[in-house]
């Protein structure tokens, strides 16, 4: 499974978000499934997918700062590829340690 070019800029999105490690991002992954639905959820929903109260605080304080485009636009003008665990070419050791990147 690759993940799309829509899937990736809300990846990268929640990573720039404090407070959003692997547990939490696989708590919003599993609940909301699409990121972009996880994105767009009211507070009342982050917190049904889990998360606490600090974290819902966080998530919607940040999310109306980025924009998601323009970090995008970082990515392919400093010539980065963003990857997740869900691409094949996510290093497979890297998921075998117990905290690994998203």
């Amino acid at each position: 499974m690759n993940t799309t070019a829509n899937d990736l800029k809300y990846w990268v999105g929640f990573n720039i978000i404090p407070g959003i490690g692997r547990v939490k991002f696989s708590q919003l992954e599993q609940h909301f499934g699409a990121l972009e639905t996880a994105w767009q959820a009211p507070a009342s929903e982050l917190k049904r997918a889990g998360l606490d109260n600090g974290i819902i605080d966080e998530v919607v304080s940040w999310r109306s700062k980025i924009d998601l485009d323009a970090e995008m636009g970082k990515l392919v003008r400093y010539g980065v590829q963003a990857i997740t665990f869900h691409d094949s070419v996510y290093p497979a050791r890297l998921k075998e340690i117990y905290d690994y990147p998203r």
